[in-house]
């Protein structure tokens, strides 16, 4: 494998020889993170930390022969360059911070080959036990929304192939504990953070925070439409977005430390608020730019033809992100009365396309700042009621 050019320069940070391992510093020892192939355009990390008298497994990569490979050799490094007594053996536990396929597809693999308990929120715990009943279930919920998009109905086989969400991909495992957020175990706590999955945690641990796919330090996290994909939606992710942020201040206010996310995708993130503000600032260009786009149109537009608009490049297999970024951020726009939907005369069951323009307003402002809006009433909640997030999980 060839060595990782993208962690930081930094005393915290030291890379295997090869790139493939990294032993981060922190305040309560050394953790790990460990590069694998997690989809076939795409890279991600695992992560071990310690605990109780072993380690804990975050995340599992996505199951595949590469992913499993590529995290098994890991280990081998690790031990060879870092921890001369780490043995897979030693891993207690596999916490997971969402059931997307990258993070959770190797989670049955790593529990028959650790002996390990699966520890996932509730809301995606059923990914992971009947994984095959969940995606009959969700394909036809994307397949209305496909239809609503604008989508051809020959093409919509191959747009959920290309995102592969398919029955027999993942071998589904046994789930030992549902997370809800909130909850201590050993040196962690987790945070639940909706809105890139429903079921999102961020994983707290010393002056780490085990971030998942909330923020990243190159990209936007993928969202998607709520009326899809229950418990996510633009609403939800920006809060989360929030919230870490607010964690962040406050760590840095009461203990004089930055908090350092690890993210399961791209290099760690040095400053989580500055992190958050850019991303909320993409996030808003973006939001303009689909305004913009209906503003400039002659006629009305499906999701479809905005997607095409906005990312289309030609990847079948990135179809289907494309559609669900642009149908969050019109759902979102909806909401926030920014939009509406036209020619509703003309819906049917056979004819179920959705066209949106922009919508007539006189408050010239309300265009701008959609994204501040909603954090403007997030915020407030916390300048007059604290909210006590933590709970202690029973003991076995």
């Amino acid at each position: 494998m060839e060595k990782n050019n993208e962690e930081p320069e930094s005393p915290r940070f030291s890379s295997s020889s090869d790139g493939s391992a990294t032993r981060v510093e922190t305040s309560l020892g050394g953790v790990y993170r460990i590069r694998a192939r997690v989809l076939p355009y795409l890279t991600g990390f695992v992560h071990l930390a310690p605990f109780e008298d072993g380690w804990a497994l975050i995340d599992s990569g996505s199951g595949t022969e590469e992913s499993n490979e590529d995290i098994e050799r890991g280990f081998e490094v690790v031990r060879r360059e870092f921890e001369p007594t780490l043995d897979v053996a030693r891993v207690k536990r596999i916490f997971l911070t969402h059931a997307h396929v990258d993070h959770s597809g190797g989670a049955s693999y790593w529990r028959e080959r650790t002996g390990a308990e699966v520890w996932i929120h509730a809301f995606e715990s059923r990914l992971l036990t009947a994984y095959d009943a969940c995606a009959r279930v969700e394909n036809l919920r994307y397949e209305r929304f496909l239809l609503e998009s604008g989508v051809a109905s020959e093409k919509i086989r191959g747009i959920l192939d290309g995102f592969g969400f398919r029955p027999g991909r993942v071998r589904e495992t046994e789930v030992a504990r549902k997370l809800i957020g909130g909850e201590r175990v050993g040196d962690f706590r987790f945070v639940y953070l909706p809105g890139h999955s429903p079921g999102h945690v961020a994983i707290l641990f010393g002056d780490v925070v085990f971030s998942g796919d909330l923020l990243l330090s190159k990209t936007l996290a993928q969202i998607w439409p709520s009326r899809a994909t229950p418990q996510t939606g633009v609403v939800n992710y920006l809060l989360s977005l929030d919230e870490l942020r607010r964690i962040a201040l406050e760590f840095e206010r009461r203990l004089g430390a930055k908090l350092t996310p690890l993210p399961a995708h791209e290099e760690p993130i040095d400053d989580i608020p500055r992190a958050t503000e850019r991303a909320l600032r993409g996030f808003e260009r973006r939001n303009r730019r689909l305004l913009a786009l209906l503003e400039e149109s002659d006629a009305p537009l499906s999701l479809e033809e905005i997607a095409n608009k906005m990312y289309w490049s030609g990847r079948p297999n990135r179809e289907f992100f494309a559609l669900s970024d642009v149908g969050a951020r019109v759902e979102f726009l909806l909401q926030l009365g920014l939009l509406e939907i036209v020619e509703t005369e003309r819906l049917s069951a056979d004819n179920p396309v959705l066209r949106y323009r922009r919508a007539l307003f006189s408050d010239a402002e309300s265009a701008e700042n959609t994204v501040e809006k909603i954090l403007r009433a997030n915020r407030a909640r916390y300048d007059s009621e604290p909210v006590e997030r933590d709970a202690e999980l029973p003991r076995d």
